[in-house]
């Protein structure tokens, strides 16, 4: 049998298996009825190590760090009753036809900001 295993050579799971996993995690935790602002100020955290971690190119760093800031917003998305499925999804659905100029810098700019 041919295992599934991503570049960092971890096996795959699909959205569904991670989130149930990942909400099995924070339940045994207790994180999953936190004070939704703990989970928020991880998030920072986490989003505070992703940037140094970028920015001194650490790739293994930075896979972890972007790995954790997703778990902190699942775990966050939960807190404050959101899907964050259903918010992935509805984000794209509003982006999929926009239009607009990308910079030199790869900076998006939506059509509408480009008329005013």
């Amino acid at each position: 049998m041919i295992e599934d295993k991503n570049e960092e050579g971890m096996d795959t799971m699909t959205y569904e298996e991670l989130n149930a996993k990942i909400m099995e995690w924070a339940h045994e935790r207790q994180i999953d009825s936190a004070d939704p602002r703990v989970e928020f100020m991880k998030m920072a955290e986490e989003l505070g190590e992703l940037s140094a971690a970028y920015n001194k190119e650490k790739r293994a760093k930075l896979i972890d760090s972007i790995g954790d800031l997703q778990v902190a917003l699942l775990i966050f998305s939960k807190l404050v009753g959101v899907d964050h499925k259903a918010a992935l999804t509805a984000a794209y659905n509003e982006i999929s036809g926009r239009h607009g100029k990308t910079t030199a810098d790869g900076v998006f700019i939506k059509q509408s900001d480009l008329n005013d």
